[in-house]
């Protein structure tokens, strides 16, 4: 929902799935079998101005910091579906 217009509509917008952590933690607590634990959670602002909030793979905590850019990756789930997980981004050569 719009936050200032309370519309309900809906656009649909391919992004580039580049971003920079926002904000991050590291979560141990309420545990899902779906998981492995820790998480490692993170709010990323995408390129195109939207703030989404995910995992972050292929990372320690430790190496993680605010402003790190990040490129999406999708990772499947059950039904052939998949979600949106983030990565630390790979340089251009």
């Amino acid at each position: 929902m719009c936050p200032a217009c309370h519309s309900l509509r809906v656009d649909v917008v391919e992004l580039s799935g580049r971003g920079v952590v926002y904000s991050y933690e590291l979560l141990h607590h309420p545990q899902h079998p779906s998981f492995e634990y820790p998480v490692l959670i993170v709010l990323v602002d995408l390129e195109e101005g939207v703030r989404i909030l995910s995992n972050l793979t292929d990372a320690h905590a430790a190496d993680v910091e605010i402003g790190m850019p990040v490129e999406v990756h999708f990772a499947p789930t059950a039904g052939d579906m998949a979600v949106p997980q983030f990565r630390p981004a790979r340089m251009a050569p």
